[in-house]
């Protein structure tokens, strides 16, 4: 019989995964997957009246489960014919579709919000999409505005979207000796106003590589909170004094990616 298939190791996995930039399809190549459409809500002075898509389909194999909404408090994200428990039962090939009416409680902060959508499939894997929620901010800038009035707006969201994290790849500078270890810490600061969840990778030169494990981790950070992540590297002993090369941390989230600056590992005398 065929070997299980190890699982991706942050979990949930990302459904729109190439947005993160991280090359193929997941491990067991996600047989089946969640949507929510479309990627951003805006909510001003209107807390009412907008909606959400939600879409499960799978491949040649038939599956089934229950799709879970995680909605952070001071949202109400439901199916818009009232609650009810959003499972499926799909053929080989086939989809199910739920419209969910989103609206904002009154005394809500402003602030950028993330709704997700989770399943999990036969494989023991869970898969999540989720859609931008802002509350008080300006929507996405309108793409038939002449360019004069279009940049400045386009380069205000970005600018937004960016400061969703902080992020710090510390110290600056690392000095191992030949056959010993050191530590990198990857400092994530999460400044929306709902939970992120994602996976944080060391990123280095082709040929170091093997001197760190783990590279890549899963994380989640509340709203508002600081966590850390910890690499380990151990140098070789054949590791020529003197050499060095960098090293960032990538983090992707939500179909976000954000890079620290780079730091530097030496090898000591």
């Amino acid at each position: 019989p065929a070997r299980p298939v190890p699982p991706e190791p942050a979990q949930p996995v990302f459904s729109q995964y190439w947005l993160h930039g991280k090359g193929p399809a997941p491990a067991g190549n996600m047989p089946v997957a969640v949507h929510l459409s479309p990627g951003r809500l805006t909510f001003g002075a209107d807390l009412t009246g907008s909606g959400l898509l939600l879409t499960v389909a799978c491949g040649p194999q038939p599956a089934s489960g229950q799709v879970t909404l995680d909605v952070p408090a001071g949202l109400v994200v439901e199916p818009a014919g009232g609650p009810t428990p959003l499972c499926y039962e799909l053929a080989g090939g086939g989809y199910a579709a739920w419209d969910l009416a989103a609206r904002v409680r009154p005394g809500t902060p402003a602030g950028r919000y993330y709704v997700t959508a989770r399943i999990e499939d036969d494989l023991g894997q869970a898969f999540e999409d989720a859609t931008l929620i802002t509350v008080g901010e300006p929507p996405a800038p309108p793409l038939d505005l002449p360019l004069t009035e279009l940049i400045p707006l386009i380069e205000a969201d970005q600018q937004a979207a960016a400061a969703e994290v902080g992020l710090r790849l510390l110290p600056a500078t690392l000095t191992v000796g030949a056959g010993q270890r050191g530590e990198f810490v990857v400092e994530l600061a999460n400044r929306t106003a709902a939970p992120i969840r994602g996976e944080c990778q060391l990123v280095s030169p082709l040929g170091t590589w093997p001197v760190l494990s783990p590279w890549t981790q899963g994380f989640a950070v509340a709203a508002g909170q600081t966590t850390t992540l910890c690499y380990p590297l151990r140098l070789p002993a054949a590791a020529r004094p003197g050499s060095q090369w960098w090293a960032l941390a990538k983090v992707m989230y939500f179909g976000r990616v954000a890079y620290s600056e780079c730091a530097r590992i030496e090898a000591g005398g």
